[in-house]
């Protein structure tokens, strides 16, 4: 069945300190990821980030893969990345807008990432005041779309349902009819036009000031 996943963490919640200790990020980050680092090509990413991007990974693969393991233990230093592709620019200065993942964007930080026999891929950015991910089961995310939003009131009840309001904006250029989001047993977000649910996989994320969602949606799915 298809999956959506994504995460987003906002920068100016991280602690740095506490995030280059040991204790810490060997929680989250594999040995082979803490290996991944000393890579020239890589270690040019600050330390801080590169454990939030790959925590970022982790987080969306968990949540692809939950759809349809419902029995899945988010386990961090399970989920493993195995190769990153840096973009030319590392940051990108951030902009109140919503955007699709597509490839014709060179500023996407790009890989793999195995857990167990599933590999999935992804694509992440880094801002000045985020770190965004969205994953796959496919490459060529030619049929992923996600977007970032900032608000004003960060509490768990603003950030959730602005979360959702973001996702059926992006929904609604798509599909006509009275879209609504429920959720699963599981937690994952269903989507509804009128009382039928509709075929498209949806992941919604938020942190601090800033809410993202992704879906995955084919030709196909779409109606008038």
């Amino acid at each position: 069945m298809k999956s959506a996943g994504n995460d987003i963490v906002a920068l100016a919640s991280v602690n740095k300190r506490r995030t280059n200790q040991p204790g810490f990020y060997s929680k989250i980050l594999s040995a082979s990821e803490q290996q991944l680092y000393r890579e020239p090509e890589i270690s040019i990413i600050p330390f801080e980030n590169y454990v939030w991007l790959l925590w970022s990974i982790k987080e969306s693969v968990y949540k692809y893969l939950k759809r349809n393991k419902p029995d899945l233990v988010f386990s961090p230093t399970q989920i493993i990345t195995q190769h990153i592709e840096i973009p030319a620019t590392l940051v990108v200065p951030f902009q109140n807008a919503q955007f699709d993942g597509t490839n014709d964007q060179d500023d996407f930080y790009r890989g793999t990432v195995k857990y167990g026999s599933d590999t999935l891929y992804f694509r992440s950015k880094i801002s000045e005041a985020w770190i965004a991910t969205v994953v796959d089961v496919d490459n060529d995310f030619d049929d992923i779309y996600w977007g970032i939003h900032s608000i004003h009131d960060a509490s768990y009840k603003n950030q959730s349902t602005a979360a959702r309001t973001a996702l059926l904006g992006k929904l609604n250029s798509f599909f006509a009819g009275d879209l609504r989001i429920e959720k699963s047993a599981i937690g994952y977000p269903i989507i509804l036009n009128n009382t039928e649910q509709i075929p498209v996989p949806a992941s919604i994320a938020h942190d601090g000031c800033f809410v993202a969602y992704s879906f995955i949606l084919e030709s196909e799915d779409v109606c008038g």
